[in-house]
Order: C-alpha cells, then structure tokens, then sequence
C-alpha cells in the first residue's frame, strides 16, 4: 500500500478533500495546492517498506457507515456579541465559543479557518480577537487538519478544531492514535442538501452553488478529465438545456467560488464548457437529434409564452416529465435577446441554432409569429386545453433617461442600435469609419455597442457610467485588451443633456459624480461634483441603460390582472407562481432579476418543476427554499482572482481583427485536458458520505432546525454539554426554539446515501480471508487469493505486528498457521 495506491483510489480519481492528515502522518508527504504530493519518496517505492499509513489513515479510504446516536442535548442559540453577529451566517456561536474557550485557557489553540485577505484559510488560533477579526468565512476544503497534526506534535497544551464532517471523523482517529484529548466542534455538513429537483440529494460542490441553475461543473469537469464528452455535455443539459450559448456568453460565477483561489487561479470552467460542447457539434451526433421522450397518454398541455433562454428551458424540462409544452414567440425567431441583442463576435448563430435544434427535436413544439396580446389571450389558451402558462417575454422596451437631446439624429438605443447591425451590419460595413462613437453606460450591453462599432470602423467610443471601475471590474475584464485600448471609460460620470455644436457633432454634456453615504434603506445618494463639468464631442451616441418590459400586450391578454412590482410581474421566488393560480413568470420580465442568459435557465428549469407539481396537483412549496444566486442582491463583488487562458489561447485572441467572426479561440483537447486536471473535484466525496450532524464532535453546529440567525448546536458528548451549558449561564447567548424535525429530516436524507467502494487492498484481502476461512497458511491464501506468496508472507506478517491476527509455528508443518487473535 504505497502512495502510489493513494494517488491511484483518491487522489487522481477527485476523492481527496485535501484534510493534510496523510501529509501529518507521514514525512514523505506535503500539500501541494490543496493536494498531497510526495516530498521526496515513498519508503515502499524507495527501500521496499510498505507501511501503507497514508492509505490507511485517509478518511476517504476507512469510510464509515452512519450509525444513529442520541445526543446529550439540542440548543437553539445566537450570540449576544454585536461584533460577531454582524459578521456571523446565522447566530456566530462557534466563534463565540471559540472565543470564550481561548479567553478562558480552556484551549491554548484552536485550529479553525480564518478570513485572510477575503480568502478561507487554515490557521492555528491563540489570540481571542483573531477569532473574531477573522470571522465569517465559508468553511470548505481548508486543511485544518493537516494544521491539527502539526499542532498536537508540538504542544501538549489543551487544543481544539473546527471543521466538517470528514475533518471531525479524522480528528477523532488522530486523538485515539496519539492518546490525546482535543475538542471537536463540528460543522453540519455544508456539502448544500438541496431538494430531489434539483440535486436529487446529491452535494454540490461550491462551483455548483455558484451558478444560479446548479450545474455540476465539478462532475462534468471530472468526466472531460476521463475523455468522456458526451457524458460530460449529458450531465451539463440535466440542469442547463443551453450549453453552448452558455460555453459563450455565461457570467461564470461558479469560478468566483472556485477553492483553487488563493492557492492558484480558479479552474476556467466556461471554457472546458465551450470545449466540450463544440465537440459535440462538430460530432454532429444524429442519435441526439430524435426525441427519445415519450408522450404520456392524456398528457397535459402547458403554453409557454417567449422563445428566450427561460421559455426554452421549461419547455425542455416540461417535456422531459412528459408533458406537451408549446412555446408561443412573438418574432420569427427563437432566442429571445440571445438572438437579437447579442453580437455574433460573441454568439455565433450556429451555437444558438444547434441547443434550440436540441429542444425542439426532444419535442418542445414552437410556434413563431404568435404574440401574447388581444389576439391570444391567457383565456383563448385555457380554452385550447392549456392548464398552465409560463410567460417569459423578457425585456424589449428601450430604457431612456429622457435628457434633453435624445430625439436628435444619430441619436440611438442600445437595443434597437444592436437588432440593426446585427443583421444588417454588411450593408454598410463602414458605418463609422474614423469616426468617434459615445455610449451612456457601461455595462455589458454598452460594451456590446462599443464592439459592434469598432467592427463598424468607429476609432474611438467613450463610455460615460456613474458606477466606479472596481464595480465595473467583471464587465471590463470580459473585454479583449487589444479592443479596450480604443475603448476610454469616464467612470463615476452622468450626464445632464445631449446637444449639437456648430460643427453638427453630437456632444455630452457630462459631470462628475460621488457616491454618498447608504440612507437607512441602504441606497447611496448620488452627488454632483462642484465645477465637473466637461464636454464629450462625438458623431453619434447610444443609449445603453438597459431595457423595460412592455406590459401593453400582456395587460392586454391578462385582463390587467397581473400583479407588478418596479414595473416587472410579481411572482413567489420559491415557485415562480404569479398571483394568477397556474400562471408563473421567470426571466427578464420579473421582478429582482438578474438580467442574465444563466438566472432565466435556472427560472426557467424552476418553474418547470413547479408547473409539474401545479398540475399533479401538489404543494408548490414543500421542501423547496429561496435560491437567492438567481437573482439580483446587489452588485456582484469581483472575485479575488480569474482563471486563466493557457499562453496559446491568449495569444490567439491578441490579434485584432475587426469582424464579425468570434472574438474567442477554444481550447483544443491538450489544452482542455491540461486544464480539467487542474479541477480539485470538490465534494465528490460529500455525495457519498453519510454523517451530515458530524457525530464524532463534541459540539456540532449548523443552521438547520433553527430559525433565521440562530444556530442549531447539538452536544454529543459530556464535556460538550457542560462546555455549552457554562457559556449559556455565563449569558453569551439568547435561546431560541429548536425543530428536531427538520434535523432529523436532513440528518436521515444523508445517511441513506450509498457509500463509495474500493478495491480491496492485499492486506484486507489476507485478513479477510483468515477470518472467514479460519487458521491458514501462506501458500493456501496465494492460491485462494491469487496473489503472490512474498506479498501474502508480508501482509501476513504486518497483521500479526499490528495484533490483528497471531502467528503458531507447528513443528510437523512446513510453514506457520495464521489465525484470528482470541481476546
């Protein structure tokens, strides 16, 4: 059982959680990057010692299965330190317990993740204020134990750790092994228990709890790695239908969460998506393209209104649980904005064309030229035997900020400026030639403009935005730096008029602007800067401040029954029900959208399953919980660190070139390939194991079974309790009601799961066999076993050091007897 077993089972396979205890276990072995690596040598490969304690010691490798145990006690408590709560998930008690414990010298250390330049990282903890200046992080795949192994080599003061699961289990087999006490204040496992439609119980790894429809980048990654593709893409459109157009234009922010931040760049998802779903085009697979998709007998009719992002998804969710869904597209075309406000330099039309191919041939039928409106009203559907409507029209009313000037010529918005040239650009390729284009707004679609007229001959486009550059910074970083240098952005600028000089060039009247102080609804008050004004002369302008929804038609066919809110449809964010019963809304159209191609998908996919459970004739909301990465809580803070492009990749892109052709080269497989080995394969193992309330701690603590800022604590042992019992005596927190319902729930979800299993290793297989078969010799277990008689003579041999089986010498036999030990 040499390291090369460990790399071979866990390692390279995505099991390892990177706890470092087979690096504290062994000299040979050091973290490299969250992974282990061999230092130097392994004693088996080098001097034919086989000790086989990294493999033995790995907790991945001696799973346990879940045994029911009764705790001493469940408290529901919060803290009554301000200076925590405000930094705390829910109710801070573990970093109030961490620091009571230090503050007291119950422990001299504790060994717990802290906040390191907004990054979680493992640390050996003494000082009381570090526990709360470094508080709120997410705990994950941090290495404490590893710290933990360190810790107890060098003290034999009190120690204590926090961690998940995995970590307490470890925790507890380094305190057996090293007869030493340590406090184990767990974490409920936060592998994310989510609900049967959207991860069917599975974790999720922090990739997947970054994007808004819970795709499992961790797994699909895991599969490029083995050269499986197709299963790859497969496993992306059980949670996302439109993999291609997202392979181009997603926000990514599942990379925002990558663990590789802070020990290496994020692992560059959207790419290994294009990769492997431009593969899959350019395999043209003809099996694909019939729907495999049974009809039920009597199956119900759902009206989808909207060819978007969020109508394609329901419609491919809906029948894919073997309903007849019709999407109803006012245009001709399917695609929503990803068809007309998004350039081909970014989507090309193939990509959009080849997943909206991939729904229709599953059997989503789509009707063009059919708009919601007097002409089809939500009645005429009922009528035609549609029992229920998801409407998903999305935003197509420009937005203006109504300045003097806008009626001018060459006065453009956004929306209608990219329709346009879009599919007319090769009328008049030279539109702007020399000419200099200015564009109120910053954002994505702005920067759409800007690229667009660059393509168009513009030499230089001026982008006026009241946010900062550090707001902008995500948008910006999209931009290829060869474009950007003919691109001049006036941050924290508006702009009071539009006029024309004397020359006939339009002009931005434009000031600067600061941000004031949050009034008590949070709002920054915007303030002029004194003597800040200045011009921006230009040949044209463009308005990009966004787009409205145009509610004349919907009012129209709904009767003005609709419920809105800022001017959106109003609907329940857990179903995405309207307050019209049958009748749901996502995308664009609703109110706190994110606005994204990603965010409609994961509307669209949610209220699939909740148009399924409407007509089925369930609760709506039973087990479900607000998924609030779908939509918009404010601006999205950049994150600490991107993934990177492999050399060739950016040099492809350095090149400019003004066509319409796609920005963007691809990874071809070496470089793929190279790059999804990178992938740390998060929480594969969470799917299989099975102790969600981490029952070798002390003390667990979660925020299941609790309300809203309170925490769940569970005391599994004595010296728990009583460390609980003290700190609620001493007034450090304030109790609340405990459901045990809930927990037990979460806690019986888990333990069903089924564990992983590994190959046995020549070891087992030995004592096995002497404990089924009885006394035995080595050459009997060689043959039985078919294994070597040196390796069935070593393992034999390690057993009967390590007193779990007892060597007799016999002197009429030729050779030992092997048996159990009999206490």
């Amino acid at each position: 059982m040499s390291f090369e077993l460990l790399e071979k089972e866990i390692i390279e396979t995505g099991l390892c959680q990177g706890c470092g205890l087979c690096a504290g276990s062994c000299k040979h072995i050091q973290m490299d990057i969250l992974r282990p690596t061999l230092k130097d040598f392994c004693i088996l490969e080098r001097n034919g010692q086989d000790c086989g304690k990294c493999y033995q010691d790995c907790p991945q490798v001696i799973q346990k299965k879940f045994k029911q145990k009764q705790p001493k006690a469940i408290y529901s408590l919060r803290s009554k330190n301000p200076e925590i709560l405000a930094k705390a998930a829910n109710g801070g008690v573990v970093t109030t317990l961490a620091k009571e414990l230090l503050d007291t010298q119950s422990l001299a250390e504790i060994v717990m993740v802290q906040d390191t330049d907004d990054k979680p990282e493992a640390d050996t903890v003494s000082d009381p204020d570090d526990v709360v200046n470094k508080a709120g992080v997410v705990y994950g795949r941090s290495g404490v134990l590893q710290k933990l192994v360190d810790l107890v080599g060098k003290t034999f003061e009190p120690v204590g750790i926090v961690g998940v699961p995995c970590e307490m289990r470890g925790a507890a087999e380094l305190e057996e092994e090293m007869n030493r006490e340590i406090l184990k204040i767990g974490l409920f496992c936060n592998s994310q228990m989510r609900t049967e439609h959207t991860d069917r119980g599975l974790a999720c790894s922090p990739c997947c709890n970054g994007c808004p429809s819970g795709v499992n980048a961790q797994g699909y990654i895991s599969l490029i790695r083995q050269g499986k593709y197709q299963d790859a893409v497969d496993l992306i459109r059980e949670a996302n239908p439109l993999p291609s157009i997202c392979g181009r234009i997603c926000t990514n922010e599942c990379e925002h969460g990558c663990t590789l931040i802070g020990n290496d760049h994020p692992v560059a998802i959207r790419e290994l998506k294009k990769f492997v779903t431009e593969w899959e085009i350019k395999q043209d697979i003809k099996s694909k393209s019939k729907s495999t998709i049974k009809t039920k007998k009597n199956a119900k009719k759902v009206a989808i209104i909207g060819a978007g992002p969020a109508g394609l998804t329901a419609g491919y969710f809906l029948r894919g649980m073997g309903y007849v869904p019709t999407i109803f597209e006012k245009t001709d075309q399917t695609g929503g904005m990803l068809r007309f406000g998004v350039p081909q330099f970014r989507l090309p039309n193939y990509v959009l064309d080849y997943d909206v191919n991939m729904i229709k041939n599953s059997g989503v039928e789509i009707v063009l030229n059919k708009p919601l409106g007097p002409e089809m009203t939500l009645d005429d559907l009922k009528n035609d035997g549609f029992e229920a409507i998801f409407i998903a029209t999305g935003q197509y009313k420009p937005r203006t900020l109504h300045l003097e000037g806008e009626e001018l010529p060459n006065v453009h918005v956004a929306i209608t400026f990219l329709m346009d040239r879009k599919y007319r650009y090769w009328e008049n390729n030279e539109e702007f030639k020399d000419k200099t284009v200015g564009i109120i707004g910053g954002g994505p679609v702005a920067v759409d403009v800007a690229q667009t007229a660059l393509r168009l001959g513009a030499a230089k486009v001026h982008l006026v935005d009241i946010m900062t550059e550090e707001q902008l910074e995500l948008v910006l970083k999209e931009i290829p730096e060869n474009e950007l240098e003919f691109m001049e952005y006036h941050f924290t600028t508006s702009t009071s008029k539009i006029t024309q000089n004397t020359d006939g060039n339009l002009v931005l009247n434009s000031y600067k602007i600061e941000w004031g102080s949050p009034d008590e609804n949070g709002k920054r008050p915007i303030n002029k800067v004194k003597d800040s004004e200045y011009e921006i002369v230009t040949n044209s302008i463009v308005i990009a401040v966004g787009q409205a929804v145009d509610f004349d038609q919907i009012d129209a066919a709904t009767e003005n029954k609709l419920e809105k809110e800022h001017n959106k449809i109003k609907v329940n964010e857990i179903s995405f029900e309207t307050n019209i019963p049958g009748v749901f809304a996502g995308g664009d159209i609703i109110n706190n959208s994110k606005a994204v191609a990603i965010a409609a998908i994961a509307h669209g996919k949610e209220a699939a399953f909740s148009i399924d459970r409407y007509l089925k004739g369930e609760d709506l909301m039973e087990g479900r919980y607000l998924q609030n990465r779908m939509f918009f809580t404010g601006p999205k803070k950049p994150p600490k660190d991107y993934s990177p492009k492999p050399e060739t990749l950016e040099e492809a892109t350095q090149e400019i070139a003004w066509s319409f052709e796609e920005i963007e080269h691809q990874f071809n497989e070496d470089m793929a390939l190279q790059e999804a080995r990178r992938c740390l394969s998060c929480n594969n193992f969470c799917s299989h194991c099975q102790d969600f309330p981490a029952i070798y701690s002390d003390i667990t603590a979660g925020e299941v079974g609790s309300e809203k800022g309170y925490t769940t604590i569970v005391a599994w042992t004595d010296k728990g309790k009583e460390i609980l019992d003290d700190a609620i005596n001493k007034g450090l927190f304030e109790e609340g009601k405990v459901n045990e319902e809930v927990i037990n729930e979460a806690i019986n979800l888990k333990s069903k799961r089924e564990l992983l299993t590994f190959e046995k290793t020549p070891r087992q297989q030995v004592l096995d066999y002497i404990t089924l078969q009885g006394p035995t010799t080595i050459s009997n277990m060689a043959k039985n076993l078919n294994l070597e008689a040196t390796k069935v003579r070593y393992e034999a041999l390690r057993l009967t050091q390590l007193m779990q089986v007892e060597m007799n010498v016999d002197p009429e036999m030729d050779e030992p007897i092997f048996s159990l030990i009999c206490e």
